[in-house]
Parts: structure tokens; C-alpha cells; sequence
């Protein structure tokens, strides 16, 4: 039994994509990843909360895109996934790779360390950015 993917918004100052479709996509990664759904929480924050969460949690005082807490290593998957909007506005114009797929690529980034991907190495960060690339396609073509 799959458990709700609830979104939450800490900062609104960016239009995201519909909740239904960022739903979908969390479920359909979880799928093709083999992997059950527990309760997943997406918040969408700010530069100033996520850095302080990087700071407290995880020791980093930088700025970062989206910071994935998981409950559980084993069974059905559970977490929370923090994403910056300010970040991702800032990545989406260095990159040129528009707002909605920029927040579509660090949810999934997100999603894939929840379901145990780490990016410490550059094998690891490229293996991360190859599914992230195969899951925004298939975001794209569901949109269609």
C-alpha cells in the first residue's frame, strides 16, 4: 500500500509545477526504481532555510539545491526532500535549463538518494545525473 507524497510550500515566490504531476513523477521514479512508496514529504524552501539545514544537519555551510533527511533503509521508502527555489532559479539561468526542469531534475535527485544514491565520487555524480536526465524525459513526454 503506498503512502501519500504530501508537498508543502515554505516559499511560493517561484510558480512550480502542478502538485499532481511532481506526485506522479515521485511515484513513477519510485516505480522504475523498484521501490515502494512510504510517506514522502517535497518542501519547497528558501537559500535561508535550506542553508541552515545544511548547516545543522549535515555540517555544510554552503548553499545547495535540495537536501534529502530518509527514514528508512529498508521497506518502503520515507523522507523528506528540501528544495530551494532561490537555487534552483539561480541553476536554471546558469545552466539555461528553464525553471520547471531544473526543479524536476533536484526532485529527482532528491528521490534517488531517498532510495539509497549517493553522488560522493564522479562516477557516483555521473551515474545520479544519467537517471536524472532518462526521468525529466520521461517527465517531459507524460506531459504531452
Amino acid at each position: 500500500m503506498t503512502m501519500p507524497v504530501n508537498i508543502f510550500y515554505n516559499y511560493s515566490a517561484f510558480q512550480t509545477p502542478p502538485d499532481d504531476k511532481l506526485k506522479q513523477l515521485t511515484e513513477d521514479v519510485l516505480l522504475q526504481e523498484n521501490r515502494e512508496s512510504g510517506q514522502i514529504n517535497i518542501i519547497f524552501t528558501n537559500n535561508e532555510e535550506i542553508f541552515a539545514l545544511n548547516a545543522q544537519y549535515l555540517n555544510h555551510h554552503y548553499y545547495t539545491d535540495v537536501i534529502a533527511f530518509y527514514y528508512s533503509k529498508s521497506g518502503p521508502v520515507e523522507g523528506d526532500i528540501f528544495i530551494s527555489l532561490d537555487k534552483v532559479h539561480e541553476n536554471s539561468l546558469e545552466y539555461e535549463s528553464g525553471f520547471e526542469n531544473e526543479v524536476i531534475r533536484v526532485l529527482v535527485h532528491g528521490i534517488l538518494h531517498l532510495t539509497g544514491y549517493t553522488d560522493e565520487t564522479n562516477e557516483e555524480k555521473q551515474n545520479m545525473h544519467q537517471l536524472e536526465d532518462r526521468y525529466i524525459e520521461h517527465y517531459n513526454l507524460n506531459l504531452r
